[in-house]
């Protein structure tokens, strides 16, 4: 299974990429993440449809299924957390080595997406199902959000929502979790404070 690790370098104002199989770490600039965020969300927005919709749904509710599924059904053989999160120092040895990619390509195969990333050191590639291109769109999107990048067109709405469980999302929001049948429905209705 591959894995890849992203991180914002605040000093260079570039995000890096991690591969294990890689020699080097590679620095990706404004403009290449943007080209690689375009190409990606035109690639899992123009999907396939799946199989017996009676009723296709509209590029983005369709992405957005498969974005949620992506994110929290666990594929076969995988570990329990597919996407992690962590800190490194701003100067650590790897970066220092990196090397800056000059280009970026998507690939579609039948069951597979290559993302090839052109460098001086010559070419890097992911080898990603569409699976692991949600959750890697998902991560360097995690990224973005810490680089707080303004000059940026809006991403699409289901990249940017939240797909934790509704328990989850209200402890992070600081309500504290409700007990009872209801508790992981956000619709359910509650009792009023007066009550």
């Amino acid at each position: 299974m591959l894995s890849t690790t992203f991180g914002y370098h605040a000093s260079e104002d570039r995000v890096w990429l991690a591969c294990p199989a890689w020699p080097q770490r590679l620095w990706l600039t404004r403009r290449i993440v943007r080209q690689i965020l375009g190409e990606v969300v035109q690639q899992i927005e123009a999907g396939p449809a799946a199989e017996g919709d009676a009723a296709p749904l509209a590029a983005a509710e369709r992405a957005a299924a498969e974005h949620e599924a992506s994110l929290n059904q666990r594929q076969p053989g995988e570990p329990a957390r597919a996407l992690q999160t962590g800190r490194e120092a701003a100067d650590a040895r790897a970066l220092a080595d990196a090397v800056l990619c000059t280009r970026f390509t998507l690939l579609r195969g039948a069951s597979h997406i290559d993302l090839v990333f052109v460098t001086t050191a010559g070419e890097r590639r992911l080898h990603l199902s569409r699976v692991g291109l949600h959750r890697w769109v998902h991560g360097l999107h995690m990224v973005l959000r810490h680089a707080q990048w303004q000059d940026w067109p809006p991403s699409p709405d289901w990249l940017t929502r939240s797909y934790l469980p509704p328990a989850l999302q209200r402890l992070l929001q600081g309500h504290a979790p409700q007990a009872g049948p209801d508790a992981d429905d956000p619709h359910a209705p509650r009792p009023r404070p007066d009550a």
